[in-house]
């Protein structure tokens, strides 16, 4: 090899197609490239290699027999990138393959059975939840997908939106027959509440109602930091809680919990399924996204 002039990858190929086209030519046609294009291309390579690939008549071309074994190779790679692309292209047409989720505990006991749903829609993907309360870096520990609450993600993570998050006062039958239910907002601080702190700010919460906002004082003798533990004590009796509505829908159907000062509640931003941002969106991410979004919609 000479050494002083390099060659591209896309040079091999436009030599592969010119001899299998028999022209520069037929060449230039096929791959929509000016004749000049192709004929600079090939002489490039030529110069790279310090071989003769072909001997050009006015009539027709020939390969030299370091040509001759430079096409047979070259084929073969050409062959090669054409079912890697195949291969790709699977990839991001057909979700299969392991797909890594987090989410936080409650959130991923909300969305379980949806989570199900989709692993028996889609039998090629397998599955990998991972429930914790913790920040997870998606980019860094290599997941997939998350679900989370709050607002849009931003920066390195896309994403979108499955539902408004909102959170809501209820309490169990057993706690409203010995205590009663407050009937307006300004009743909350004489009710026990099960607190979820990062809620409560200056001992008070600020509830939005179709009027506007209103700040309420509020007590309770339990602070908790898991909404799945709030979520216990509301159903065993001990004080008014405030859920997030997704998380308590069951209960609320079934009866076990009952809404109160149904006026109020707690704006929250949206729930979201994130990722990382980037140009092909696997498959198996995008089929997971697709069916959260109309499973959520179809819910509500």
């Amino acid at each position: 090899m000479s050494g002083t002039i390099k060659w591209e990858p896309g040079d091999a190929l436009i030599f592969t197609r010119v001899v299998e086209d028999g022209s520069f030519t037929a060449a230039a046609a096929a791959l929509e490239l000016p004749k000049s294009t192709v004929s600079r291309r090939v002489s490039r390579l030529e110069g790279a290699l310090g071989l003769q690939l072909l001997r050009r008549t006015t009539r027709r071309l020939d390969l030299t027999d370091a040509g001759r074994a430079f096409f047979t190779q070259a084929i073969q790679a050409a062959e090669a990138l054409v079912e890697a692309e195949h291969a790709a292209t699977a990839v991001l047409s057909e979700p299969r393959g392991r797909l890594r989720l987090t989410a936080p505990v409650e959130l991923g006991r909300a969305t379980f059975g949806m989570i199900l749903e989709f692993g028996r829609a889609y039998p090629e993907v397998q599955l990998d939840l991972d429930l914790t309360n913790s920040y997870v870096d998606l980019i860094e520990r290599g997941y997939d997908a998350a679900l989370r609450g709050g607002q849009p993600p931003t920066g390195v993570l896309d994403g979108r939106q499955l539902t408004t998050d909102a959170a809501i006062l209820v309490a169990s039958p057993d706690y409203l027959a010995s205590h009663g239910a407050p009937g307006r907002i300004g009743e909350l601080e004489r009710h026990e509440l099960v607190l979820f702190p990062r809620w409560v700010q200056d001992g008070s919460i600020e509830f939005h109602t179709r009027r506007g906002s209103v700040r309420a004082p509020v007590r309770g003798r339990l602070t908790v930091n898991n909404l799945e533990a709030v979520r216990a004590a509301a159903l065993a009796g001990h004080g008014l809680g405030l859920l997030l509505e997704r998380l308590c829908a069951d209960d609320l159907a079934s009866g076990a919990l009952v809404r109160v000062l149904p006026d109020h509640h707690l704006p929250l931003g949206g729930l979201w399924v994130v990722y990382p941002r980037t140009r092909f969106l696997s498959a198996r991410v995008r089929a997971l996204a697709d069916f959260l979004v109309e499973a959520f919609a179809s819910r509500s």
